[in-house]
C-alpha cells in the first residue's frame, strides 16, 4: 500500500511542477520574417522566472546586421543577407538559476528569391536538386544573375553542382538543376546567388544550405 501512496505523492508533485506558472518558458516560439535592408525589431517574450534574464545564442547564428540584446531579448538591426537561419538561444533566470533553451528560424527576403524545389539528395555516389530564383526588384530592373552550388565536405574540400550566369528580367522565375558524382565524403550543399544592376551599382544575394550533411560511402 504504501508504495500507491509514494506513487501518488510523486504524481501530484510532477502534476504540480508543470503547472506552475512560475516555471521559466518561452513564450514566443516562432519569429516574424524580415526583408533586406529594413529595420527589424523583435522582442522574444518569456513568461514566469523571476529575472534578470542574461540572453545567449550557443547554437548557430544570427542574419548579418541583426544583433541579440543579451539582457532584454530583443532582435534588432537591419539585415544585410537574405536567407534562413537557424540559432538555438539560452536563457538564464539570474535569480533562480534556471535555464531553458530553444531553437529559433528567421527568414530573411529581399527582391532576389532563393529557395529549393528539389532539394539535395543522394543516388549512389551523386548529388542533384534544384533550386528556383525570382527577381522582385524595387525599381523592376533586370538582374544580372550569377548562381553557384557547391558541396564541402568534411574537410573544407569544394566541389562544383552547378553554375549559371544570365539576365533575369523583373518578376520572372527560373529553375536551375544542378547535380555532379562525388568522391566519399561528408557534402554540405551550399548555394549563392549573386544579382547585380549594373546602372544603379546594386548588388543583392542569397543563400542556401543543408541543414545535415549527405554522406556520399560507395565502394569502400
Amino acid at each position: 500500500m504504501w508504495r500507491w501512496v509514494l506513487l501518488l505523492v510523486l504524481a501530484s508533485s510532477v502534476a504540480a511542477q508543470s503547472a506552475d506558472p512560475a516555471r521559466l518558458e518561452f513564450a514566443t516560439k516562432s519569429l516574424a520574417t524580415g526583408s533586406l535592408g529594413k529595420p527589424y525589431n523583435l522582442s522574444i517574450k518569456l513568461q514566469g522566472g523571476q529575472g534578470p534574464f542574461e540572453w545567449t545564442i550557443v547554437k548557430g547564428k544570427l542574419p548579418p546586421g541583426i544583433v541579440l540584446q543579451k539582457n532584454t531579448g530583443m532582435l534588432t538591426g537591419a539585415p544585410t543577407l537574405t536567407g534562413v537561419y537557424t540559432f538555438t538561444l539560452r536563457v538564464l533566470d539570474e535569480t533562480s538559476r534556471e535555464n531553458i533553451q530553444h531553437e529559433f528560424e528567421l527568414e530573411i527576403t529581399g527582391p532576389l528569391l532563393l529557395e529549393w524545389v528539389n532539394p539535395p539528395k543522394l543516388n549512389g555516389n551523386t548529388i542533384s536538386g534544384s533550386v528556383k530564383v525570382a527577381n522582385s526588384s524595387p525599381q523592376g530592373e533586370t538582374f544580372d544573375l550569377t548562381v553557384f552550388v557547391v558541396a564541402v565536405n568534411e574537410v573544407g574540400k569544394a566541389f562544383a553542382l552547378g553554375y549559371q550566369h544570365f539576365n533575369l528580367a523583373y518578376e520572372i522565375e527560373q529553375v536551375i538543376p544542378f547535380s555532379s558524382t562525388l568522391p566519399n565524403g561528408h557534402y554540405v550543399v551550399h548555394v549563392d546567388a549573386v544579382a547585380e544592376i549594373a546602372a544603379t551599382r546594386t548588388i543583392y544575394r542569397s543563400q542556401l544550405q543543408t541543414r545535415t550533411p549527405l554522406s556520399v560511402d560507395v565502394n569502400r
